[in-house]
Parts: structure tokens; C-alpha cells; sequence
């Protein structure tokens, strides 16, 4: 089978076949001697890619590491895919694509371009991004937020293409602004949620604090609280909406508290589905009988997400829009 930069593509997002699967990893392990279709990718997929093998790469090698709760037993959750071969093919391909070694904070996507860093996530989870004000941005799949290297001037301006939910630092003397089309967001800290799809009515919704919300045609603008959602409609009519229904649909936003002391993984996921009203499995028996210790204090459920999928090494995928199903690499 051929690696093109379709079938790329298709592995980046998980929606490839087993034996697609194989075909990328046979062709990485021995690209060298392959023809390489990373010269027909746009820099965004080149650099997505050299991620999704980076993080492979990195995942793999934990799961060979002694596991310091368990008596020093290796947990080996993953099929270890490298070796010495594998090491020295992963490394030339890192250098065909631009870096030997990529920053190990990086997320799938990140480009720069006249100072400005335009963050894409090409995967079907969701993926935090901290930026220069040390605000948090979580991305949801195939949604991109642009933002300078560096916040200078009177404003902190970000541009959002998709969803995401910020959580800001406070600054009163630099509002925080995001421009998503037609509307312009402007708070100065809080947490939020902003949704700007192309052809679907754009919307701003708040879980603390207070943000102002304007259409940048019409010049309407409202003010937020929290539990409250501004929908903007035929691009001129910005309607206010408050109550348990804005509160319910940002129920993964609201943080709790929970702790888990060498708990089996589906129980995990059963106390995270009774408190955030949500759906998280797996279809792996032997994933769910994982034994897992963590501490989530005043924790959002996509930042639990993030802790479990690291200290587990593996990941999730959302597979509808209030479920989340957990898988390794086989």
C-alpha cells in the first residue's frame, strides 16, 4: 500500500483502517529508502505529522519505564515499536521534517508566521494550548486559535476559527479579545466558551466571571454573566439566552473535586460520567481493569481527560458530543 499524504491524513485523525495503520508505521520505520510524500504535504500536515510520531515515539518509550506504584512491575500498555532501527528511522524522519527534536509541549499543530503562532488541532480530542499571558486555551478537534509570540499593546487579541474555552489570567489593564468572524469578545479574566463554525450561528457562552460580546457588523453588543449565552443570528441579531439549559451544556467546564486510590479505570469513568453527565468507555477489558491512583482537585473534565490519557499513555477520542471513548495503540 502506498503512503500518500491522504492516507497521512487519515492516520492523524484516527479514521484509518488496521491495516492503513500499518502501512504508515511500516513506512516511517524504513522511509528512508521510500519515496517521501511529506514534499507534496502542506507545512500544516508535515507538521502534524512529525507530533503524532513524536508523541507514538515518546508514548512507547514510557511504557517501558518500571511503574514506581506497582512494586516496580513494567505496565506495558502499549506494543513498544522502536528499536534501534525504529530509533534511527524516527530520527531522520524528524530532520526531514524540519527539527530533530520538537519541543516536548508542542500540541498537534503549530505554525509561525511573522510572529504570529497559528495553533491547529487535527485530532478528535480536545487539546490545551498555553499562550503568552500564560491563559489557557482548550481547542476542540479541528479548530485554530492565532495568537502573537508575544501580547503587546493594550490588548490581548487572539483569533478563533472552531471552539474553544478559554480561561484567562486576569489583566485589567489588557482586556483579552478574541475575534471569531462576527463577533468580538473582549473580557479581562474569566472562563468561557466561544463557538464560531462557518455556516452555523456563532455563540459565546460563560462559566465565571463577565465578558462583553459585540457583533462587529451591526455594533450590537451584550453583557455576560455566568450560565449565560449570546447567539448571534442572520448576522445582526445577538440573542441573550440564561438559566439551567446554558448551565447544563457547559457542564464539562464546571470544576470539581475527586480523588481515585488505585481505583479500576471504569470506575473512573463511571464518577466522571455521574458528575459531569457525560458518557467516557472504553471497549478494551484489559484498559478498563487498569489500576489508577490520581488527585483532581478543582479540575475541568477535559483537563482530567489530558491527566488520565498522560499518565495512562493512551488516548481518547470524543464520538459524539458528550462521548468520549479511551483506546491504546495497538
Amino acid at each position: 500500500m502506498k503512503t500518500t499524504p491522504q492516507l497521512i491524513e487519515k492516520y492523524l485523525n484516527n479514521t484509518c483502517t488496521p491495516q492503513e495503520r500499518q502501512a504508515v508505521d511500516d513506512w516511517y520505520k524504513s522511509f528512508d529508502q521510500q519515496p517521501n510524500p511529506v514534499e507534496d504535504m502542506t507545512e500544516d500536515a508535515a507538521d502534524a505529522l512529525r507530533e503524532s510520531i513524536y508523541n507514538r515515539f515518546k508514548v512507547n518509550l514510557a511504557s517501558s519505564k518500571p511503574d514506581e506504584h506497582n512494586g516496580g512491575r513494567v505496565r506495558r500498555l502499549h506494543r513498544v515499536m522502536y528499536g534501534v532501527a525504529g530509533l534511527a528511522a524516527a530520527v531522520l524522519l524528524f530532520a526531514k521534517l524540519g527539527v530533530l527534536f520538537p519541543d516536548h509541549n508542542r500540541q498537534p499543530v503549530s505554525v509561525q508566521a511573522d510572529a504570529q503562532i497559528a495553533f491547529r488541532n487535527a485530532t478528535n480530542s480536545i487539546h490545551k494550548r498555553l499562550l503568552p499571558d500564560h491563559s489557557t486555551v482548550w481547542l476542540s478537534p479541528h479548530s485554530t486559535v492565532t495568537y502573537p509570540q508575544k501580547f503587546t499593546g493594550q490588548f490581548r487579541a487572539v483569533k478563533l476559527s472552531g471552539e474553544a474555552f478559554f480561561e484567562v489570567t486576569k489583566d485589567a489593564a489588557h482586556p483579552f479579545v478574541i475575534n471569531s468572524g462576527e463577533l468580538v469578545t473582549k473580557v479581562w479574566g474569566t472562563s468561557f466558551r466561544v463557538r464560531a463554525y462557518h455556516n452555523v450561528p456563532a455563540e459565546v457562552a460563560v462559566v465565571t466571571g463577565k465578558v462583553s460580546v459585540q457583533n462587529r457588523k451591526a455594533h450590537i453588543e451584550v453583557m455576560l454573566l455566568p450560565n449565560q449565552k449570546a447567539t448571534l443570528y442572520h448576522h445582526d441579531r445577538l440573542v441573550k439566552n440564561i438559566g439551567n439549559a446554558v448551565a447544563a451544556e457547559m457542564r464539562i467546564w464546571k470544576k470539581v473535586s475527586l480523588s481515585f486510590d488505585d481505583a479500576r479505570l471504569n470506575d473512573v469513568f463511571e464518577a466522571l460520567n455521574k458528575n459531569f453527565g457525560i458518557h467516557i468507555y472504553s471497549d478494551d477489558a484489559r484498559l478498563k481493569s487498569y489500576a489508577f491512583t490520581g488527585d483532581f482537585t478543582n479540575q475541568s473534565l477535559p483537563a482530567i481527560l489530558e491527566m488520565i490519557r498522560q499518565s495512562t499513555n493512551t488516548h481518547y477520542t470524543i464520538t459524539q458530543g458528550d462521548s468520549f471513548a479511551f483506546y491504546t495503540n495497538k
